[in-house]
């Protein structure tokens, strides 16, 4: 699912974030960057779902950016400089995991097209049987090539290993 990000939705969220600074969790803090596409694929995300952006929040969310069906939302978003491939994984802090969401929906946006990409969805319980975990200081290649070493111990996600977000609403 690919979704256009306007740049009112931008602007908006880059207003409220020179306000506020969202990233209060007790250490691994997105910089401004990180919040802002975190909040696209937030709202995005929202706006999928309930036909219309939420509200901003100030404060700690607990790890839930929105409920829905009874399923307690946490929405990962990534930023790329393309579309997610099958081979993509999709990454999600290992500091995160006792958080309150019972549920993980992962989104790329693709910076160059300014697009969100639903990519899709997986209970948080079943990140110990379809993720792999890596921890801090490992080194991670990408495919092509480049290598980078882990800031903070995370769960690696595989695209295959996703349901799609259609599921989600039965």
């Amino acid at each position: 699912m690919k979704i256009n990000v306007s740049e009112n939705l931008i602007n908006s969220i880059n207003e409220f974030l020179n306000k506020n600074n969202i990233g209060n969790r007790s250490f691994g803090n997105g910089s401004k960057r990180n919040q802002l596409v975190g909040l696209i694929g937030e709202f995005e995300t929202y706006k999928y779902f309930f036909n219309c952006y939420p509200n901003f929040k100030i404060g700690f969310d607990g790890g839930i950016d929105f409920i829905y069906n009874g399923k307690k939302i946490d929405v990962k978003t990534m930023e790329r400089k393309g579309f997610v491939k099958p081979n993509y994984v999709n990454n999600f802090y290992h500091c995160q995991r006792d958080y309150d969401s019972n549920t993980l929906i992962f989104c790329n946006y693709n910076n160059i097209e300014n697009v969100i990409e639903i990519c899709g969805w997986i209970p948080k319980i079943e990140i110990d049987t379809k993720a792999i975990y890596y921890p801090t200081g490992t080194i991670r290649k990408r495919f092509d090539g480049s290598e980078f070493e882990l800031k903070q111990s995370i769960y690696e996600i595989e695209m295959k290993d996703l349901y799609n977000i259609e599921t989600i609403k039965v």
